[in-house]
């Protein structure tokens, strides 16, 4: 059934496939620490993308699970919070990266009614800090990632995520887990990708979206959260669609 729904998802038009490794907080009925899918079903998702030049990420936060992911050749760990040292410095020897958010017990969790989805929502927001700090310390490929999925409202949240980045990394590395670094991984979909130039570089044909902003960006990246009045200048796919300069 795996091999099946990938195929079919592939046809579809996916640029890559996303498999549920383990558990979810929103989800009531699957625990953090459930481990979803065996290797073998795994392998055969990792195997079809293979065949169509792209690759598995996973969501999944826990050890086990990001370790039988790894071991089945999953190419990318979305959220990852609860890892360990040890499944850390396996990804890091495997090359595989993480997509990480900076999922914090802050004004910008969402909101739950569920003491379950609570509790799993605290042990999520407790292991945060480490996964960072773990990160850092195994130089895992990080790409920055919102996790914010069918939710428009939510979508103005986006840039106030990212400077959270900066309370793990310098401004300027965070900016780049979110272009340069991001634009790296998803270049792993090969031919599968979506786009017709080259993501997360200024180059002659690809598609850079350049910012002007009235701030420093290598002393923070609080003119994220406002970026009405911060962001100046718009360049998409070289052209302009927004000018507040003064001439």
């Amino acid at each position: 059934m795996v091999l099946r729904a990938t195929r079919e998802q592939l046809m579809k038009g996916a640029s890559q496939i996303k498999i549920m490794a383990g558990g979810g907080v929103a989800s009531l009925y699957d625990p953090l620490d459930a481990t979803q899918y065996t290797e073998r079903e795994m392998r055969a998702a990792v195997e079809a993308a293979e065949d169509w030049g792209t690759y598995v990420c996973a969501h999944v936060y826990t050890p086990g699970g990001i370790r039988r992911a790894v071991a089945a050749g999953v190419k990318s760990i979305e959220h990852g919070q609860l890892a360990d040292d040890e499944t850390v410095r396996l990804m890091a020897g495997e090359g595989v990266w993480w997509s990480i958010q900076p999922f914090l017990a802050d004004e910008d969790s969402n909101p739950y009614s569920d003491p379950a989805q609570q509790a799993k929502q605290r042990e999520v927001a407790e292991g945060t800090v480490r996964a960072f700090e773990l990160a850092k310390t195994h130089d895992v490929p990080l790409a920055f990632g919102t996790d914010i999925l069918f939710n428009p409202a939510g979508t103005s949240s986006q840039g106030r995520q990212l400077a959270k980045f900066a309370r793990f990394m310098s401004p300027l590395e965070a900016l780049n887990k979110a272009t340069g670094a991001a634009g790296q991984l998803l270049a792993m979909s090969g031919a599968r990708a979506p786009y017709d130039g080259a993501l997360g570089v200024i180059a002659e044909g690809a598609l850079a979206d350049l910012l002007v902003v009235d701030a420093d960006p290598e002393a923070g990246l609080d003119w994220l959260d406002d970026p009405q009045d911060r962001i100046n200048l718009i360049m998409k796919d070289g052209r302009i669609v927004k000018d507040s300069l003064e001439t």
